[in-house]
């Protein structure tokens, strides 16, 4: 193979080093998101290895004893070998705090990873953000809390940058008597908690992404064959076989392609910092996370190169270059029935899955489930998509009544394939965009509650009382009530009381004295000294008073307070550490929280996560489809100039061309769009009812799904405008010669 024969015809024009150039970045961008998803998906195990001593547990303690070890008030009981802890869950602001109080003696052996020393008593180590945290408020807001800062947590013991963690030292009197309360003896050795919710979203994202991406590249390196045909004609003519001209194209494309993803190496490198911001799984990523292992990153740079230069040799010897510059047609085989197969597969696999979750039978690795039915899905969808394209071209050829669409029309039903590879990156971008938009749906599920007439206000905190002798006490809960009601902000301050003993008709019932209840200002309250409120009405539900037979709370024992504020975050923050300050609502046990809080734990965590997740992947899958719908359209021109050349000088306009080229693009995108959008939320909705449950669902979409179609739409007119924008210079008399 003679390297000047080789150099003039790879890169021997300006278009040429265009057609490399476009090349290069198609790849590149390939390999960064491919390099930076598979970071993510490793993060996700990483982080959760890291923070799995969080959830170290042991035995209860159970009215101070452990059998042979009991547990006294001594911290010395406790031994070298043990601690006690109570894992609660703490608020600010509306982020959750992981907090973990622990009773250890000074000669502890125990230790806890990113910790020096475990804390004593009225100390803390807490995470730098809530350092951060604490620093940026007053005290009696939150550092309050937890007592003197000894130290940082390290980010080796971190899931995230933004994780707030705090483990605050407490005493063995204070933790035994508390329902939580459990003895540990290692934080070491904790199975960390695989994320596969999480790992399998990462998973159906960095395919979502991809998809694009690969057709991306695919498209790219296909723009060559019909490039040159003319350069590899003259290589033909002076002697090369079909064999050497693919290999002289597998080669000029795999050099391309290398430089291509090394740029992607580096760009991975450099984006790192930025991709490690977005918010997965309640918090962001060390930028280490994204880090993934050189063998990784050789196999993915080796098969990016492989992956060209053999789509790009396999494109010349199917185009089947003549020594006179004549380039066989290659016949399609018309699609049929049968291509509808792949795409019913994976949606049988979906729907199988999902019905068999609801069932309640046993299906192992529902994860691994979702993503084999995900891909083949997003397959079927390629696959199915050239016999939709022959379907709208024969309705397009026998509906038309202008030339355009005829010619249009009837070169869709001879090439449907090729016509819909042109399209296909904006079909999947539309899919991909409906399945993150409707999983993004999920959401808005977790709004806050409603506020109105007879329901208790969204600014009320709620502290369910511990069972402890000091919290059950009447006499010291109305000392912490007074105190409360003194705070600045605090509106009111509500006792509610239970009955510990007995069969009669107030057991088992929320009791309330009857002038409180008309402080509550919630509805009628009978004419009875008590009075009974429904359980319902501290999670949203109309409050519901029914005369009560008790007739004095002072028999009665405190069980809930109800905190009334003027709804200041500051307000509603300082009697939270006011109560935890408190012996009455001491940690290990339900902290204060509003309907607002309550109604975040039950559904907020994972839906921000979908919806995170959701609206980077439809950015950058529709921005990555509309650019390779418009090298698919330049290239199919550039395959076709002759003819539309032709069709110029037998007296048709540029306007009429312009039309066909135009009409090529949207019949297929127009016979598959409406059925990606809809296959898109069925998918969503699949996906999450399989991985939660049933507990979640897709909901309508909102403004921003609206906003991507646009976008997507604006996209492909665009393509289709650059396109026809060079019709005039491919389309000139010289673009008819054959020899």
């Amino acid at each position: 193979m003679n390297p000047s024969v080789v150099r003039l015809a790879v890169i021997g024009s300006r278009a040429s080093w265009g057609r490399l150039l476009g090349i290069t970045a198609g790849v590149a961008v390939g390999v960064t998101l491919a390099l930076l998803l598979g970071g993510a998906y490793q993060g996700l195990g990483a982080r959760d290895e890291r923070s799995s001593w969080m959830y170290a547990s042991g035995e209860y303690v159970v009215g101070a004893d452990t059998g042979p070890g009991t547990v006294t008030t001594d911290m010395a009981s406790l031994g070298d070998d043990r601690v006690a802890l109570a894992h609660t869950t703490d608020r600010h602001q509306g982020d959750r705090i992981v907090r973990l109080d622990l009773a250890a003696p000074t000669t502890s052996s125990v230790t806890i990873p990113g910790i020096t020393d475990l804390p004593q008593p009225g100390e803390y180590y807490a995470s730098p953000a809530l350092i951060d945290r604490i620093a940026q408020v007053p005290p009696d807001e939150l550092g309050d809390r937890f007592g003197t800062l000894t130290g940082t947590i390290s980010d080796s013991a971190l899931a995230s940058p933004d994780s707030l963690v705090v483990v605050v030292g407490a005493r063995t009197s204070a933790l035994i008597e508390r329902p939580a309360a459990q003895i540990v003896t290692s934080f070491t050795d904790v199975p960390h908690r695989a994320g596969t919710n999480y790992q399998t979203v990462a998973i159906v994202g960095a395919i979502a992404v991809l998809f694009p991406v690969l057709l991306l590249v695919s498209i790219v390196t296909g723009l060559g064959a019909v490039a040159r045909r003319e350069r590899f004609a003259t290589l033909r003519l002076i002697g090369a076989t079909p064999r050497t001209v693919a290999a002289i194209a597998a080669v000029e494309t795999a050099a391309t392609s290398l430089i291509g993803a090394l740029i992607g190496v580096l760009l991975a490198a450099l984006l790192g910092p930025v991709a490690a911001l977005v918010s997965v799984d309640d918090g962001a990523f060390f930028p280490s996370d994204l880090a993934v292992t050189p063998l990784t990153t050789a196999t993915i740079v080796a098969v990016a190169v492989a992956a060209s230069a053999i789509t790009a040799g396999g494109r010349i010897r199917r185009a089947g270059i003549g020594p006179l510059g004549q380039t066989k047609q290659q016949a399609e085989k018309t699609p049929s029935l049968l291509r509808l197969v792949p795409l019913a597969g994976g949606l049988g696999i979906l729907i199988a899955t999902t019905v068999a979750v609801l069932a309640g039978l046993p299906v192992p690795r529902v994860g691994t489930l979702v993503v084999i039915g995900f891909t083949i899905t997003t397959v079927g969808l390629l696959v199915a998509g050239p016999y939709l394209t022959l379907l709208a071209g024969g309705i397009m050829a026998r509906r038309s009544k202008t030339a355009a669409g005829v010619i249009a029309g009837n070169r869709i039903r001879r090439t449907p394939v090729d016509t819909f590879r042109s399209v296909s990156g904006l079909v999947v971008a539309v899919f991909m965009v409906s399945v993150f938009a409707g999983a993004a749906t999920t959401a808005n599920q977790s709004v806050a509650p409603d506020d109105g007439p007879g329901l208790l206000p969204v600014s009320t905190l709620i502290q369910h009382l511990d069972s402890t002798p000091a919290a059950t006490d009447p006499a010291r809960t109305e000392a912490a009530r007074a105190r409360i009601a003194a705070i600045s902000g605090v509106t009111q301050v509500t006792t509610i009381f239970t009955i510990d003993s007995g069969e009669g008709p107030d057991a088992n019932r929320l009791l309330i004295s009857a002038d409180a209840a008309n402080d509550l200002s919630l509805g009628i309250v009978p004419s009875a000294p008590v009075v009974s409120i429904n359980s319902d009405a501290l999670r949203g539900t109309p409050a519901v008073f029914t005369p009560a037979e008790a007739t004095d709370v002072a028999e009665l024992t405190p069980r809930i307070l109800l905190i009334g504020t003027n709804g200041s975050p500051a307000a509603i923050e300082r009697a939270r550490t006011a109560l935890q300050a408190g012996t009455i609502a001491g940690t290990g046990w339900m902290p204060a929280g509003t309907r607002t809080d309550l109604a975040d734990d039950r559904l907020q965590s994972m839906a921000a996560s979908f919806a995170n997740l959701a609206y980077l992947g439809i950015g950058v899958a529709t921005l990555i489809a509309g650019l390779s719908l418009a090298i698919a359209t330049i290239s199919a021109m550039i395959d076709r100039r002759r003819m539309l050349a032709l069709l110029r000088l037998l007296g048709m306009n540029l306007a009429g061309l312009r039309r066909i080229i135009t009409l090529e693009a949207a019949a297929p995108l127009l016979s598959v769009m409406a059925i990606s959008i809809g296959l898109g939320f069925l998918v969503a909705d699949l996906i999450l009812v399989g991985l939660t449950n049933g507990g979640r669902s897709v909901g309508w979409p909102d403004a921003r799904y609206i906003g991507a179609l646009l976008a997507s739409a604006l996209l492909a007119l665009a393509a289709v405008a650059v396109a026809v924008s060079r019709l005039g210079k491919n389309t000139d008399l010289a673009a008819i010669r054959y020899e």
